[in-house]
């Protein structure tokens, strides 16, 4: 047999074969190859954040802001954080990678750098041992001189609330005074005695 049919039959082979899998499994297309599944369970709850989306609310142009997203490995045995990726080069992600015992904390931080006006919703994704999890950061950049405007408004307004909720200080009665003799005093025998000549 030479090449040219040993190629030709390699490739009815390959049709063939792919031809029965996408019968055998309604959701394949013909020629797509079935998915085989991994080897081992993934469980991707095994890694517990205290929150998966953070909103910055709004922030100064120019001004990098950084959220530290915390979790934990709530299984049963070791995960290890694999990588740690962001969808644009506008945010960093830094972590530390290996393995986290069960019970064991770990962080990954996600900083954005605004530098673009305006709103925004990135992704971050991290891939542990367990599977994958992503996390989401947003906000809205605003110029400086908006910013600022903005900022003082809100640290107006603050303000004013909390000199509402205060307390008005009670005016105590004014008592008149009046002189108070001490036991010693009383006691003390007055001198009558006259400066005579």
């Amino acid at each position: 047999m030479n090449m040219k049919n040993l190629l030709l039959s390699s490739a009815l082979a390959f049709t063939t074969l792919c031809t029965v899998s996408a019968q055998n499994d309604p959701a394949l297309q013909p020629g797509q190859m079935p998915q085989v599944a991994p080897a081992t369970v993934q469980n991707p709850e095994f890694v517990q954040f205290k929150e998966l989306v953070y909103d910055f609310g709004n922030i100064k142009q120019a001004v990098p802001m950084t959220h530290t997203f915390t979790f934990k490995n709530v299984g049963t045995r070791d995960i290890t954080l694999v990588n740690v990726s962001a969808s644009c080069g506008c945010t960093t992600p830094n972590w530390k990678g290996g393995a986290y015992k069960p019970g064991e904390t770990g962080e990954i931080n996600a900083t954005y750098n605004a530098g673009s006006e305006g709103a925004f919703n990135k992704t971050i994704t991290v891939t542990t041992s367990e599977g994958i999890v992503m996390l989401t950061i947003s906000g809205n950049v605003m110029n400086v001189a908006a910013y600022d405007e903005w900022k003082a408004k809100e640290d107006a307004a603050a303000q004013a609330k909390a000199d509402a909720n205060k307390k008005p200080v009670k005016k105590s009665k004014s008592k008149s005074k009046t002189t108070k003799t001490t036991k010693a005093e009383a006691t003390k025998p007055k001198s009558s005695a006259k400066v005579g000549s």
